[in-house]
């Protein structure tokens, strides 16, 4: 599965295509997620409640070189997982890609992004604050149940999460051409500068800004989270099954960050 490394490969018989780095970017940090657990000294698995629902151990897996986040239910409530760099690993630019398979259903979504440990702080200056970067998040309904799992938001926050908040984005559909979006394993790429982020699905650019360029280190999430009802949807009245029946994930083969040298 790691074969996706070449600029185009045969990727679970499907020709997928992969935006290169530029040539003078460098492998900084990567996980392919080989072995049978979790990495640790790379990753946290964030355990507690979050939003609608809650953050436990037992949904992430490793096993066959794909981590795996399930979501699921027990004793009616809604668990799923949540993994962070924090502490471990954090940048400043570079190319950040990684190859994600979602398999959504409404009231939860998962998402690759970057975090800032000191968003809105101080507000008003995001390059120094730093600013939540959203390279992938997915939905399969928005908040009125329209069914949306063939598309994908990118965003950006910053200023915090109050009166001061600000964001911006893009919603991305692929081409009918393409291979469909749920079900299906992709690349979600960012390239962030000094001067710009440039977003890239399947190794073609979707969508760039030079709003709200964050300038200091920030860290990577690899995360599903659930609400009762509103931007995702409504949760099914059944509930999402067990952590063993459940078919709501979101699969990543790999995740890479390229950097340049420094001199």
């Amino acid at each position: 599965m790691k074969r996706l490394l070449m600029a185009s490969v045969v990727f679970c018989a499907v020709l997928v295509a992969r935006a290169a780095a530029p040539p003078e970017y460098r492998l900084l940090w990567q996980d392919t997620f080989d072995g049978d657990k979790l990495n640790e000294s790379k990753w946290t698995a964030v355990v507690g409640p979050r939003k609608g629902g809650q953050s436990v151990a037992d949904a992430i897996r490793v096993k066959d070189g794909v981590l795996t986040i399930t979501t699921y239910t027990k004793d009616g409530k809604h668990c799923t997982g949540f993994l962070t760099t924090k502490g471990k690993f954090e940048t400043t630019y570079g190319y950040f890609e990684a190859a994600i398979r979602f398999n959504t259903t409404p009231g939860e979504w998962g998402a690759f992004w970057l975090m800032s440990p000191a968003i809105g702080k101080p507000l008003g200056d995001p390059a120094k604050a730093g600013t939540e970067i959203d390279i992938v998040e997915h939905r399969a309904s928005d908040s009125k149940g329209k069914d949306i799992r063939d598309m994908y938001v990118i965003n950006l926050h910053w200023d915090g999460y109050g009166k001061d908040h600000k964001t911006e984005g893009a919603k991305i559909t692929p081409p009918f051409s393409a291979m469909p979006l749920p079900g299906e394993w992709h690349t979600y790429a960012l390239h962030w500068t000094p001067e710009r982020y440039t977003f890239y699905y399947d190794g073609v650019e979707k969508w760039t800004t030079t709003n709200a360029v964050s300038r200091r280190s920030e860290y990577l999430l690899l995360t599903c989270e659930i609400t009762a009802e509103g931007w995702a949807g409504n949760c099914p009245a059944e509930g999402y099954g067990s952590l063993a029946n459940s078919k709501t994930k979101m699969e990543v083969d790999w995740i890479r960050v390229w950097q340049t040298p420094k001199p």
